[in-house]
């Protein structure tokens, strides 16, 4: 026991340490930065608009908020966070795994995923994916549990709460927990898989938040999510572009499975509710549609684990042992890839303003974000990004909407316009960056797009370009300008200097 905890540590440490210099994603610093807005006192869902359910934002609140108590950055304390949960969420496995008297697995069971949790992860550490899978593992392993007529013990009432948390972070996770119990029902020709205390337990956590959103959060509901199926749901990449890595990485899984453990194939075999989770991350990823990294995360950890919980032979051919080293290690680098769809703007903000008030106009999160945290600047935007009017003007321009589809459309812009009217005069933003491409793969004058707006018109007028980088317009209060050397003079000195 202290050997498997010993390796825990390890594994969890080396994550720690590779981490904490790592820059922030661009979602989780949205949210990190919408979360401090409401601690500095805006109301979710007033002046503060945010594309996903409310429970995304309040997920990073604790760390916001620790961080203003601790003087410590909130990067640092979201990854202690998740480091402490994942801590949790082994100790839960264990427990269910000692109470099925599994013996030797359990040392298994615990290192493996501590590594899958801590390591694997790599750029989609802290996303809001992550922290679901996480939660959701243990439901997983507490219903394989349950698939070999073994009892997980009374902490399985743990692993429904995790499940039901994970599934009202990201709603398409219930295919992860919701297949394993399915076919759980269908094996044993009973109801009872779909009755266990962790499934109760997960069900009311969702209708308890369902009824929370109905009670705090009604304009998320009533004026938000209309908005949000409207103009954001439907972009979506297309199958062929989202089947081809999941059905790889499904079928590796199956054929490294038949190597290692080939009763595991079986209906009945101890790996199937693993395979099934896999699948539904599969499902997850293609019904979200959009093609993230971060959402393929379910996926590659129920994919890992079906096989190598399930590892029968302690003699595997050095070709088995190397195949499957180097497909953990390709899903891994998988996970790593992130592209990068702006030029570095750090200098040249920093040259035009120290500490600056940020504001965008772009349907893209990463122009502002991280950004924003590495100039150590103010995130005076009450979205993140003109996610919506993209959608919108995807949809007219790409199909033949009705004329009252077009007017919603059309409401759902206006809706955007009035919330950049309300920065520009209450944020007072310093510098605007301006994007010009929609989608990353039109071109399209965002500029031109708000100056529609007489009111905006006016407000834009007070701004001064001052420089081109790549695909971003760089603006600057007037005043601002007027008071500082131009931006080309302090950059030409830098050089010189250098």
């Amino acid at each position: 026991m202290n050997q498997r905890w010993i390796i825990v540590a390890a594994i969890l440490l080396t994550a720690l340490l590779v981490q904490i210099p790592a820059v922030l994603n661009p979602d989780l610093s949205c949210l990190l930065s919408e979360g401090e807005q409401i601690l500095d006192g805006r109301k979710l869902g007033g002046d503060l608009f945010e594309l996903n359910p409310p429970l995304s934002i309040y997920l990073y609140m604790p760390a916001a908020q620790l961080a203003r108590l601790t003087g410590i950055a909130p990067e640092i304390i979201v990854i202690v966070l998740v480091m402490i949960e994942i801590i949790g969420s082994l100790v839960v496995v264990d427990r269910a795994a000692a109470a099925a008297k599994l013996g030797e697995e359990r040392s298994i069971w615990t290192c493996l995923l501590a590594f899958l949790f801590a390591v694997l992860p790599s750029a989609v550490f802290g996303q809001r994916e992550h922290i679901a899978v996480i939660a959701l593992t243990p439901f997983v392993a507490v219903t394989a549990i349950r698939w070999r007529r073994l009892s997980p013990g009374p902490v399985a009432i743990l692993a429904g709460l995790g499940a039901g948390l994970a599934i009202s972070i990201k709603p398409q996770l219930a295919l992860v927990a919701g297949l394993p119990i399915i076919l759980g029902a269908i094996h044993q020709r009973s109801l009872r898989p779909l009755l266990t205390p962790e499934a109760c337990a997960a069900a009311a956590v969702v209708i308890g938040y369902g009824a929370l959103l109905v009670v705090v959060f009604p304009d998320y509901l009533l004026t938000h999510a209309p908005m949000v199926a409207a103009a954001y749901l439907p972009m979506r990449r297309d199958l062929a572009g989202l089947l081809p890595f999941p059905i790889v990485v499904i079928t590796a899984s199956i054929l490294f499975l038949r190597q290692v453990a080939p009763q595991g194939l079986r209906m009945g075999g101890d790996a199937t509710p693993w395979l099934a989770a896999a699948i539904g991350g599969a499902v997850s990823f293609v019904l979200q549609g959009k093609g993230w990294t971060y959402t393929l995360y379910a996926l590659c950890v129920f994919a890992i684990a079906a096989p190598l919980l399930h590892v029968r032979t302690r003699t595997l051919p050095a070709s088995v042992r190397i195949g499957g080293f180097a497909g953990v290690v390709l899903i891994g680098f998988c996970l790593s890839l992130s592209v990068r769809e702006f030029p570095s703007l750090e200098r040249h903000i920093q040259a035009l303003a120290k500490h600056p008030r940020l504001l965008t106009i772009t349907d893209h999160i990463a122009l502002g974000h991280p950004l924003v945290r590495q100039i150590d600047g103010t995130w005076v935007g009450s979205s993140c990004a003109q996610l919506l009017t993209a959608g919108a003007i995807l949809a007219q321009n790409g199909s033949q909407p009705t004329q009252g589809e077009r007017a919603k459309l059309d409401g759902i812009i206006h809706f955007e316009r009035r919330h950049l009217l309300a920065d520009l005069r209450n944020g007072r933003p310093d510098v605007i960056l301006v994007d010009t491409y929609l989608q990353s793969s039109v071109p399209f004058d965002w500029l031109a797009w708000a100056n529609k707006d007489p009111e905006l018109e006016i407000e834009l007028r007070r701004y001064r370009e001052v420089e081109d980088v790549g695909r971003v317009r760089i603006f600057v209060d007037q005043s601002r300008a007027e008071r500082q050397p131009t931006l080309a003079r302090r950059l030409e000195g830098e050089e010189g200097a250098q």
